[in-house]
């Protein structure tokens, strides 16, 4: 079965079930959301995620209708902008496979513990190359320490309010749920992307 929020606009295959679920935002706002990233308006895009992210994985943990259907599943697969699936799997009690599209040097990595060697590998933020000078390498540590910071402050906080509220193992860290995720599928090209150390599973 293939679960969707209100907000995405597709139409339902023959063969694969489709679940939506409500979301509280509009398409107009993600649009919205996707200009000012085209216009490289990044602050006022920071800005507002924290609500985004919000109100996409409440809508699934809202929905009854959609948590009894999953029940019965074996495994969830979600991609990895989808954070509520570590919830859900671990609310129901269902292992989990995540989907990174995106290269292994992007700041949502540090969930999965996957070694950065800050001197060799450049921040994908940062436009660096693996040439970098000893300042550049000293630039692409702090763009590192403040991804960490921003996820800590963004992705966690919202996170574990979200265990909290819905009694989802509170006594456990957003961190810990997904880093029971059973295998981590990376789609990005090796042959395009820097060499670095992966763990098991990835």
């Amino acid at each position: 079965m293939v679960v969707v929020p209100s907000t995405q606009q597709i139409k339902p295959g023959d063969k694969v079930p489709h679940k939506i679920y409500h979301v509280p935002l509009t398409s107009d706002y993600l649009d919205m959301l996707i200009r000012l990233e085209v216009e490289r308006r990044k602050f006022e895009t920071v800005k507002k995620l924290p609500k985004t992210l919000a109100g996409l994985w409440e809508g699934a943990l809202n929905s009854t209708e959609l948590l009894s259907e999953l029940k019965g599943f074996d495994l969830i697969v979600y991609d990895n902008m989808a954070f509520c699936g570590p919830l859900v799997g671990e609310l129901l009690g269902i292992p989990i496979v995540e989907i990174f599209p995106s290269p292994p040097n992007l700041l949502l990595e540090v969930y999965h513990m996957a070694p950065m060697p800050i001197s060799y590998v450049p921040q994908l933020v940062t436009g660096f190359t693996d040439k970098m000078t000893f300042m550049e390498r000293v630039m692409n540590l702090g763009t590192y320490l403040v991804g960490k910071l921003f996820v800590s402050l963004t992705y966690d906080r919202i996170m574990n309010g979200l265990k909290v509220k819905y009694n989802i193992k509170p006594e456990r860290s957003f961190q810990e749920s997904i880093g029971d995720t059973e295998l981590v599928i990376i789609t990005a090209d090796f042959a395009l992307e820097y060499p670095q150390p992966l763990l098991p599973g990835m």
